[in-house]
């Protein structure tokens, strides 16, 4: 797909395939008609779908781990190539000739759950001032929407941020459209 073919799907997906005045795509139909669809029978943009199984999300959105029963407050960046979640107590040990990890996950409301894993990699994450750390990463299994997944996530102390998880394009690629006009869609 050329470039700026994705950018007429993506136009297409965000504002409708009517105001690019692509072919079979009619205008929406007036107020006084009753119709769900327009002259072509095709949906209006406001009732048009996205071909991804999210669809449209928020600049925020909540996920949930298994053991938690309330939501994680999550940041969208879609500048992030990987997800992070807010771990403490992090200590990577040995078992059967492997690297593994263990932490805790604190939840907002003071809940906690403890985890021993496979560390998946090691990625370097570039900072603001030109510093660069070093994180463990690790596959967690999540709900995010109607669907449960597995992705990798770097564990770090986020204490200090607003959200404890953010969410990067290792999750959301394929599967949503980012408005940051919006916030909790899901």
């Amino acid at each position: 797909m050329s470039f700026f073919s994705k950018i007429r799907f993506w136009l297409a997906v965000l504002a409708g395939p009517a105001v690019l005045g692509l072919p079979g795509c009619g205008t929406p139909p007036s107020s006084a008609a009753p119709a769900a669809t327009t002259a072509a029978g095709q949906l209006p943009a406001e009732r048009m779908t996205t071909p991804l199984p999210l669809g449209i999300i928020g600049e925020t959105e909540a996920i949930y781990l298994p053991g938690f029963s309330a939501p994680f407050e999550a940041r969208i960046d879609t500048g992030a190539t990987t997800s992070s979640i807010d771990a403490r107590e992090v200590r990577l040990f040995e078992r059967d000739g492997q690297q593994w990890v263990s932490f805790r996950i604190i939840a907002r409301d003071g809940k906690s759950r403890s985890y021993e894993l496979p560390v998946v990699r090691t990625v370097r994450i570039k900072q603001h001032n030109g510093e660069s750390l070093r994180r463990v990463c690790v596959m967690l299994t999540f709900r995010f929407g109607h669907l449960t997944l597995e992705r990798e996530f770097t564990l770090t102390d986020r204490g200090r941020f607003e959200y404890p998880v953010l969410v990067g394009r290792n999750i959301i690629n394929g599967l949503a459209v980012v408005d940051p006009s919006r916030r909790n869609v899901l």
